[in-house]
């Protein structure tokens, strides 16, 4: 298949986004409310939140585009769940004997634990929820691609705003029982189908990089005052309306942004003759994004992370740090046979 350039700028802009959002987290609940590190962090948080999407986004693009066979499901989740499964192991290690977050008295309570975390991650970390889901669409993959193979482009606009119509009915909670029925028009399944649509589609909304760059500025202020104003009317932090993870209108308006700014940039004339030098540097950093994604958590970031300097300051140096140490590790590791399964890397 023909390389999409900006694919690989998506993954890595999506990782860098996913780590900054959990990093920023600890100013909006750990700094005085109201202090100007607290706004700070804030406006990091609305600025970088969403990241994830982009995965789904570049994963609808690339996969449906080309025929996708039921016999290819077990090799592709192996690819996710191997090494998922590997670091969930490390990780779980790691907060029953260090942190201390979880307890096993015994081999068989450890092993038995460590099953139900695999069942359920969330009991150890809640960035881990984006693997099932994943896997989720993957399970779907092959129904979803032959329809669109087959399909008009009438019917998947028909598919994507009633996905939307339905996001936004739930957001605002509405009480209407056709939505206990209509689960097929829900959930991360429309920015799988949003990501294929938006790369085919040609036109001059699909190639306007200053489109772009509006929805995503009118999807960061979404988010900004959706924790701003719950929180001034209260006096306490309130993250109800960003509690949606990523199906909420402000969400799908960043996602669809980032996604036309980085389809319709001119990296030729952004970079000069560093173009290809800096295109191949994306293409080797995007092939360590679900490495880094599994192997962030486990660093102990808070031995560098200083919450008295400003986010925009602090959150880059971690970034450095952990992409810099989450790189050696993994290409030692792809060095050594019986470990490379575990990178995540392609092999």
């Amino acid at each position: 298949m023909k390389r999409i350039v900006y694919a690989d700028y998506m993954r890595v802009i999506g990782i860098l986004c996913v780590i900054s959002v959990h990093l920023c987290g600890n100013y909006i609940s750990q700094t005085p409310l109201f202090s100007n590190l607290w706004y700070q962090g804030t406006i990091f948080y609305s600025l970088t939140r969403s990241g994830v999407l982009l995965f789904i986004l570049v994963s609808g693009l690339l996969l449906l585009d080309r025929p996708q066979s039921i016999d290819n499901i077990p090799h592709r989740i192996e690819r996710v769940m191997v090494p998922f499964i590997f670091w969930l192991f490390i990780f779980y290690v790691k907060v029953v004997y260090f942190d201390h977050t979880l307890n096993a008295t015994s081999t068989y309570e450890f092993i038995t634990q460590f099953i139900y975390c695999i069942i359920n991650p969330d009991m150890i970390s809640i960035e881990f929820w984006y693997i099932y889901m994943i896997i989720g669409l993957y399970l779907m993959l092959p129904i979803i691609q032959k329809w669109i193979s087959k399909t008009d482009e009438r019917e998947i606009k028909y598919f994507l705003i009633l996905w939307f119509a339905i996001l936004l009915l739930n957001y605002f909670n509405t009480h209407i029982m056709i939505l206990n029925y209509v689960n097929l028009f829900t959930g991360y399944l429309g920015y799988f189908i949003l990501g294929y649509y938006l790369n085919k589609k040609d036109n001059k909304y699909t190639n306007s990089f200053l489109l772009g760059v509006f929805l995503y500025i009118l999807g960061t202020l979404m988010v900004l005052f959706s924790i701003l104003i719950p929180t001034w009317m209260t006096g306490q932090v309130n993250l109800e309306f960003v509690g949606y993870l990523h199906l909420a209108p402000s969400s799908v308006f960043k996602a669809i942004g980032m996604f036309l700014i980085l389809k319709n940039i001119s990296y030729n004339k952004l970079f000069g003759s560093k173009t290809e030098t800096i295109n191949n540097f994306m293409l080797k950093f995007a092939d360590i994004t679900f490495g880094l994604y599994l192997i962030h958590v486990i660093i102990p970031i808070q031995d560098i992370f200083n919450i008295h300097t400003s986010p925009f300051i602090n959150i880059p140096i971690c970034l450095i740090i952990i992409i810099i140490l989450t790189y050696i590790l993994l290409n030692i590791m792809n060095k050594i046979p019986i470990l490379k399964r575990f990178t995540g890397m392609k092999y």
